[in-house]
């Protein structure tokens, strides 16, 4: 995708108060928001009123259009608040629980991904892309973030060799996402497993890493960081049976988007962590319609993906963010929607504040 003048059109139309994505989540969010207006009822999602169903005031800049047609243009000159009701329009057309947490980080020496920009600290943007971040839900796969930050912690404190060998057993293996289930090497470093489950979530990787260093360490690590909500329960199952515990990971958008921020510091195992994440080859939710990032640099982020789950967790130029996504089974495809469509707020408010 190639870079475009981000200038708004003033005349977008009624379109263009609620950030969307081509699929026709907008019009679903007014179908939503009609219908509970008719019956009298409020969003389902708290802290903001009746704000979600309002228009921006005459003579103030709107909410872009985002479609797949055109880059995703900033949002300067747009409201905070426009923002803020964009994102309860997009979650009243979720069909679950839409959590999103976006802070700014950054600044000469924080440590940032190239590009990264340092106007965020003051700016109202990332505290209007906040919603339900103290709910607690499960994580799927970003949930791999706890047992790499304990890795690259370990290995940065000299407790773990980064070429210690590993030799997988059978209980390690697991269907699902990875490459280790194809391939005939039986033995791994330390750091290829985190690679490996950073990069392609590899599940067989994760429980070769989860074994080694315990799972009572990697929650121990976290709580450390300030995740006190924000847990593993369990190794990597495929399929996950009655008797197993209900699901891999729990946690809050608050404390992931914060865990984010601290993987933008400087230190070693920071910048480790770092590394990992921005080899990570799923972009394709948050970032989706992000523009090309040719040298690789200014997103690391980590998604998860179960039935009834979406969730993704990272860093995109000068901001950490967390966008959680829990509903019903079967509805991924509604799911997805709703994490992209929060995503293009998340690029365009990149955009502005680089």
């Amino acid at each position: 995708m190639t870079a475009h003048d981000p200038s708004l059109n003033p005349d977008a139309g009624a379109a263009a108060q609620a950030a969307t994505t081509p699929d026709g989540l907008h019009h679903e969010a007014e179908a939503t928001a009609a219908s509970r207006r008719e019956n009298g009822t409020a969003s389902s999602s708290p802290g903001r009123g009746d704000s979600a169903a309002s228009s921006p005031p005459q003579g103030r800049r709107k909410v872009p259009l985002l479609d797949d047609h055109k880059p995703v243009p900033g949002l300067d000159g747009v409201a905070a608040e426009d923002v803020a009701a964009a994102l309860e329009r997009i979650a009243a057309a979720c069909p679950g629980t839409l959590a999103v947490s976006v802070r700014a980080v950054g600044g000469p020496d924080g440590g940032m991904p190239p590009g990264a920009g340092s106007r965020g600290a003051e700016h109202p943007l990332p505290a209007a892309l906040t919603l339900n971040e103290d709910v607690e839900l499960p994580l799927a796969s970003v949930g791999k973030l706890l047992l790499l930050a304990e890795v690259a912690m370990s290995i940065d404190g000299g407790i773990l060799d980064p070429d210690e060998p590993v030799q997988l057993i059978d209980d390690d293996h697991c269907g699902g996402s990875g490459l280790l289930t194809g391939l005939s090497a039986r033995t791994w470093t330390v750091g290829d497993l985190a690679l490996l489950t950073a990069s392609v979530s590899d599940n067989t990787a994760t429980n070769a890493l989860l074994r080694r260093v315990g799972l009572d360490r990697v929650n121990a690590a976290a709580a450390a960081l300030g995740l006190t909500r924000t847990r593993l329960l369990d190794r990597i199952r495929e399929p996950r049976g009655p008797a197993h515990p209900p699901t891999f990971a729990l946690g809050t958008a608050r404390e992931l988007s914060g865990l984010a921020a601290l993987v933008a510091g400087p230190a070693g195992w920071q910048a480790l962590m770092r590394r990992w994440m921005l080899a990570n080859t799923d972009h394709g939710l948050v970032p989706a319609l992000a523009w090309h990032d040719p040298e690789g640099g200014r997103l690391a982020n980590k998604t998860g993906t179960d039935d009834g789950i979406r969730t993704d967790v990272g860093l995109l130029g000068p901001l950490a963010y967390a966008v959680l996504a829990s509903g019903p089974p079967g509805s991924d495809d509604a799911l997805v929607r709703a994490v992209r469509a929060t995503g293009t707020l998340v690029v365009a408010a990149s955009r502005t504040l680089a």
